[in-house]
């Protein structure tokens, strides 16, 4: 019976040994292999190539003259100036932020004008055309972006998990924020945007108090979420590298494998010159692969429309649905490369 045994597990073993041989041969022999390339996308909002200077404008309405009955924190009249001040320090700073790190803004240290409102109105209406023409004399600029309003709220709840036995304390910030981007040669509105967005901080813990105490102060919430949502508006308007994943075939025949070894030390012109050839076998399959590849190739040279004309020999050749996918994938950065020539100031 010990035999037995013996002979049993020696066996699995050796089955173990053959089955790791065999899976490090597999990925030896991968089908695929992945990159990760950079692309730079535009932003959604074209700026005009005619304006050469932009002014910021702070036309919300201020809040909390008296104290709003749906503050159910029922702070003190001076705490609700204080924290509506350091929100839109905090909302301009994360904005221009943003804008600097793009080449397309030169700001230097620009001034934001204080036109509060004391209309009680979150969300008004754009500025007529006489009253953007008349700000932006004013500020001898050709733009305004403008914080038109906004409407946020904070809440502090908290229960007790009874299967952890732990209690579970939850801030939250929620709001909702309008930007306008006004366009001071043609008196028009060149962006009109909604920007709404909620953080979250949870502490856990046995003492309810001590869970309290972990969360942070008002003030430095109402920061952190101003300067987040003026940041991400600020990326609205200026282009933006992304890291986007491709990959190229390596099986097929000797040849395509020799191709990827040598993409592999980054030899790409090498590799180029094999799927080429590759690329007029008989055998569709395979010319398939090859041609897909050059398709990368070219896109990785940023010369899309050779990449989009060998990504449909392709899908000619053999129809895939990755290689359509692909194919669509190219066509939009195609568009996107148009849009950035707009975007991008000529070097």
């Amino acid at each position: 019976m010990n035999n037995s045994v013996n002979r049993i597990n020696i066996y699995s073993t050796k089955i173990s040994i053959l089955f790791i041989l065999i899976f490090t041969w597999l990925l030896s022999c991968k089908p695929v292999s992945d990159i990760t390339i950079e692309i730079l996308v535009p932003a959604e909002i074209t700026i005009p190539p005619y304006i050469q200077s932009v002014s910021f404008m702070n036309r919300s309405y201020t809040p909390w003259l008296t104290i709003d009955p749906s503050d159910t924190a029922n702070r003190p009249v001076q705490d609700l100036f204080i924290i509506d001040t350091i929100l839109n320090n905090k909302l301009f700073l994360g904005l221009m932020d943003a804008l600097n790190i793009s080449t397309l803004f030169d700001l230097g240290g620009p001034s934001v004008y204080q036109l509060r409102r004391s209309d009680g109105i979150r969300f008004p209406e754009p500025l007529t055309a006489e009253q953007v023409g008349i700000i932006c004399d004013t500020s001898s600029s050709d733009c305004l972006v403008s914080l038109e309003g906004f409407s946020i709220i904070d809440t502090l709840s908290y229960h007790y998990i009874y299967f952890d036995e732990i209690f579970e304390v939850v801030y939250m910030l929620a709001g909702k924020i309008q930007w306008r981007i006004y366009d001071g040669i043609y008196r028009s509105v060149l962006d009109d945007f909604y920007f709404t967005d909620t953080i979250n901080w949870i502490v856990t813990g046995d003492n309810l108090e001590e869970c309290k105490d972990e969360l942070p102060e008002v003030v430095n919430a109402y920061r952190e979420y101003g300067y987040q949502i003026g940041f991400e508006y600020g990326k609205r308007l200026t282009p933006e590298w992304s890291e986007a994943r491709r990959f190229f075939y390596r099986s097929g025949n000797r040849e395509m494998m020799s191709a990827a070894k040598l993409a592999d030390m980054g030899q790409w012109d090498e590799a180029l010159k094999i799927w080429r050839s590759v690329s007029r076998s008989e055998k569709e399959i395979i010319a398939a692969k090859a041609s897909f590849n050059v398709a990368l190739y070219y896109e990785l040279e940023d010369r899309l429309i050779p990449a989009i004309d060998w990504a449909t020999k392709s899908y000619t050749k053999y129809k895939d649905d990755y290689t359509k996918q692909y194919m669509e994938i190219l066509e939009q950065r195609k568009l996107d490369k148009l849009k950035l020539q707009e975007q991008l100031p000529a070097e």
